[in-house]
């Protein structure tokens, strides 16, 4: 059941969104002096080898962010997009000078500060070994082998009173369409002030659809959608674009993204990308 491995997948398009959005979230939250418990319900490995044979195999890392300059992007964005893409570009330089890929767990680390808490669950055998080991020394780090939707809603409200949770399922079980609303819906009875990003995969659009009319249903304010797709939807094609559900981002995060997303799509899939960017919900 539990077959799905990051490694293949390491620095494709959806982690270029993905964790451009992370390090926006994040980079805003530190900004305030109070500490931060960040909660990543699928962790992964930590950090990935671009040249192993798994990324060697889909090359999914060479259509992402490798065919990326992301100086000349931020070059075409004015200044909350620029910044955002900069700090991106900081946070992956010297791991990709390396030829590794970070993934979200480490993504938090090189951007959390010492008085910040980060539980990391993951219950892949392979990868939960490989998580220890790569952040391993961290005493802000807590991973633990353990089914993070479970997991999710007993972990809040943390002590540090401030919390951003990365929901960030493989979906291979189809099931999790559903679970991940009800993980959403539960951290926020738990805590409302959480910033939560949910990432889901555009295989079937009629999933997402689903997906995004149970959340709008529910007890959510503050509620936006991001997505980038590299071609159009189609029956039987693989992912086609991903997105994320972002609940309570930062004030200043959609005006950035609606900068940044323009200047990726054109440098992924200049001719049958697309990007969108749209509130589902007000505060």
């Amino acid at each position: 059941m539990l077959s799905y491995r990051h490694a293949f997948h390491a620095g494709n398009f959806a982690d270029v969104l993905k964790h451009l959005v992370l390090t926006g979230t994040l980079r805003h939250a530190t900004q305030k002096a109070a500490p931060l418990f960040y909660l990543d319900t699928h962790a992964g490995a930590g950090v990935y080898r671009l040249d192993a044979v798994e990324a060697q195999r889909t090359g999914e890392a060479s259509a992402g962010i490798l065919r990326l300059d992301l100086d000349a992007l931020a070059a075409q964005c004015d200044a909350a997009g620029a910044a955002l893409l900069a700090d991106y570009r900081a946070l992956l330089a010297p791991l990709l000078a390396q030829g590794r890929y970070p993934g979200s767990p480490l993504v938090a680390a090189n951007l959390l500060r010492a008085q910040d808490h980060l539980h990391l669950c993951e219950l892949h055998s392979t990868d939960i070994a490989l998580l220890q080991k790569s952040m391993r020394g961290d005493r802000r780090v807590r991973v633990e082998r353990t089914d993070g939707f479970q997991r999710a809603s007993a972990l809040l409200p943390p002590v540090q009173k401030r919390a951003v949770v990365l929901i960030d399922p493989s979906y291979e079980i189809k099931q999790d369409y559903r679970t991940v609303v009800r993980t959403l819906f539960a951290i926020v009875e738990r805590m409302p002030s959480a910033q939560v990003l949910l990432w889901y995969p555009v295989v079937e659009r009629g999933e997402v659809a689903r997906l995004l009319a149970a959340v709008r249903h529910g007890p959510l304010r503050d509620l936006w959608q991001v997505e980038l797709g590299l071609r159009p939807d189609a029956a039987g094609a693989g992912m086609s674009a991903s997105g994320l559900i972002l609940l309570n981002p930062p004030w200043t995060l959609p005006d950035a993204l609606r900068q940044a997303l323009p200047a990726l799509q054109q440098a992924l899939a200049p001719k049958d990308g697309f990007w969108r960017l749209e509130r589902l919900r007000d505060e």
